[in-house]
């Protein structure tokens, strides 16, 4: 049977664009670019390529040139910050992608997923950032995870690691949610999962079997880079979070985001252990092919509503809890995966009603004065502070209750590691305002008698690179000069028209 033409046409202009994409002139602002084949996935770069296809059990290998660029899937790869500044400039293959086959299946099975995703060079400011995420390598993808307290099993600091997407299911064995049965993300059937749609599996050597926490706390620290967070931590610059990893289990390798390695999509992952490509909530903005329309998350009034793209299937922690538990109260503020909660920053922000306020006093604490004159940094010192405020009022007893499950996310992390790179005097300091911010919190806990029976958990959506300076380069201009026919989001998402 021949293949019809707009197909053949289709395969030409997509092979097309790869090799514009991967010429050996543009190294030094595209890394790789990943796409689905034919029964499977590829990634490629101007040094070689892999093409593979998922299996029952994982995936495998259709063809691979010596050079792939994901050659090296090390889960210690650049576990200190000098080991990472060390390589800075060094392409995917040199720099470890760990879980990358697995990253990119979860992003295709998205209907929203583009034809082309870039990933760019570490050399290149496509977005005039210093530091960086989004791509597969190891430093943009590695999150911390710390855990401490009632339930959690004392382990230290260790040499594992874990993924975004187990996130969820872990917190909701930490709370001793029953388990159950239930599918993951493409529909099949799994037994023992603690969501109703699982793709992630819990942590069972992090959970004391014979204990559970009464409450949970999580705190969100948006794009910390794990390594600088550690390093200020042995040094005492950031005490509540050194307190936690001595008295918990830190992983040291870190919490592996999957594919994009960026906010919306493993905020949402985190929350509800399904893969951003099968979430309903596939990155900060995409074009969706059914509506014909380009979602942007980033823009204020779509992100607060950013729940409403979750697939209606799926469980948010809130409503696990509520499952198990309709009279438990939960509560998060500045959080995308709110659904479900009793009290929510962005859902009372979407529906036009009031939050908690804070005092003038609350607004000024904990924020380092050198770095006000950055718009940027003020800004989300300013929402960070209120956060922690109604965080604080919360646990103060305004549900009446106090919260069985509640997450706190604190932003200013990630700007300052934009605006300034991951291991700036900008980003330390966001980790010092941060680390007294969640201080606070854990002050008001320990006040209200349920500090010995609570667990806390600090953790973040996804690392942050060092990019090196330089120009940006209009890559939708050389495709379209190149005649391609395309949709460009975001400076690395190409839609085929």
């Amino acid at each position: 049977m021949s293949t019809p033409a707009a197909l053949r046409s289709g395969f030409v202009t997509v092979q097309r664009a790869e090799e514009l994409l991967t010429d050996p002139a543009l190294t030094a602002v595209v890394d790789t670019v990943v796409r689905s084949v034919e029964g499977g996935y590829r990634a490629a770069s101007a040094e070689g390529s892999v093409e593979f296809r998922r299996v029952a059990d994982g995936f495998e290998t259709i063809s691979e040139t010596p050079l792939s660029p994901l050659r090296n899937g090390r889960t210690d790869d650049r576990v200190t910050l000098a080991a990472e500044e060390a390589g800075v400039s060094d392409r995917l293959g040199q720099h470890a992608t760990p879980h990358a086959m697995e990253s990119i299946a979860q992003y295709f099975d998205s209907p929203h997923a583009p034809d082309i995703a870039i990933l760019h060079s570490p050399t290149h400011r496509f977005h005039s950032n210093a530091g960086e995420h989004g791509s597969l390598g190891a430093v943009q993808a590695r999150a911390p995870f710390i855990a401490a307290g009632a339930g959690v099993v004392a382990r230290g600091v260790v040499d594992e690691h874990l993924r975004t997407v187990d996130v969820a299911p872990t917190l909701a064995a930490l709370m001793g949610l029953a388990p159950t049965d239930g599918h993951d993300g493409l529909g099949t059937p799994r037994s023992g999962v603690r969501l109703l749609v699982q793709d992630g599996d819990e942590r069972s050597e992090l959970i004391d079997p014979d204990d559970h926490a009464d409450h949970l706390v999580v705190f969100l620290w948006d794009g910390v880079n794990i390594n600088t967070l550690h390093e200020e931590a042995a040094a005492g610059r950031a005490p509540n979070v050194a307190a936690l990893m001595a008295l918990g289990t830190s992983y040291r390798h870190g919490a592996f985001a999957a594919l994009p390695t960026a906010t919306l999509a493993n905020h949402m992952t985190e929350s509800t252990g399904v893969f951003p490509g099968r979430s309903g909530v596939l990155h900060n903005t995409w074009h969706d092919r059914n509506r014909g329309v380009d979602v942007d998350l980033l823009d204020l009034e779509q992100m607060i509503s950013a729940r409403d793209h979750l697939r209606a299937d799926i469980e948010t922690l809130h409503e696990a809890v509520h499952r198990a538990d309709p009279h438990a109260r939960t509560a998060t503020t500045y959080e995308y995966g709110d659904r479900g909660a009793d009290y929510s920053t962005y859902a009372l922000m979407a529906q036009g009603r009031p939050v908690i306020d804070m005092s003038e006093e609350e607004r000024r604490r904990n924020r380092t004065a050198e770095f006000m004159g950055e718009p940027k940094f003020r800004s989300m010192s300013v929402v960070d502070a209120h956060s922690m405020s109604q965080a604080c009022q919360i646990w103060q007893g305004h549900l009446g209750a106090l919260p069985r499950f509640s997450w706190f996310t604190l932003n200013l992390t990630d700007p300052s590691g934009h605006v300034a790179g991951p291991a700036s005097d900008m980003a330390r300091a966001a980790i010092h305002d941060s680390d007294a911010r969640m201080g606070d919190v854990i002050a008001e806990i320990n006040r209200s008698g349920a500090l010995d029976r609570t667990a806390i958990v600090v953790m973040a959506d996804h690392g942050m690179q060092q990019i090196a300076d330089s120009e940006p380069v209009d890559l939708s201009a050389l495709l379209a000069g190149n005649g391609i026919d395309h949709r460009m989001l975001d400076d690395q998402y190409v839609y085929l028209s």
